[in-house]
């Protein structure tokens, strides 16, 4: 994965753009889904439709990380949400999906992020949302396998946040 990496200010945007092996509606599914994202990002809870609000609790269970508000939809082809990290201001989340050959491609733009560490762990998610659409029952290891490769890209993302 090689996103667009962009500083405006003090804040940052980040825009992955990935074909995945399978069918456009599959992708929806697992990008959209309570089930289907806790098994390859993270545990959500709230109402993951058009005006609705989620949390995502910590992985520790002692309160959340980040929460949001859909503010637009048009499934199965996009979503934007509000990003709201604990202790950092608000971005924008916009989740775009398209058939191409091969495929569906997903393109995720995160906008007005303040820390550079979005780049590794929007990688290491979305290396398990490779995993999990190629087989959605596989064991993708857990937190412990997302902080490990979080933790081998990161020296490359502090590099290229760094070169801006």
């Amino acid at each position: 994965m090689n996103p667009l990496i962009e500083k405006h200010d003090d804040r940052y945007r980040l825009v992955y753009d990935e074909v995945y092996a399978t069918g456009i509606d599959d992708l929806w599914d697992a990008v959209t889904t309570r089930d289907r994202l806790a098994r390859w990002m993270a545990d959500y809870t709230g109402d993951l439709r058009l005006g609705g609000t989620w949390e995502v609790a910590s992985s520790d269970g002692e309160g959340t990380w980040g929460r949001g508000t859909i503010t637009a939809c048009d499934a199965p082809r996009s979503f934007t949400t509000t990003w709201h990290a604990t202790g950092e201001e608000p971005t924008e989340l916009v989740v775009r999906l398209e058939p191409v050959d091969g495929g569906t491609r997903l393109l995720l733009e995160h906008t007005g992020i303040q820390s550079i560490f979005y780049g590794a762990g929007w990688q290491a998610y979305l290396e398990q949302l490779t995993r999990h659409v190629a087989d959605a029952d596989a064991e993708l290891g857990g937190e412990d396998a997302w902080q490990a490769r979080f933790a081998e890209l990161k020296p490359q993302y502090d590099a290229r946040f760094g070169a801006l």
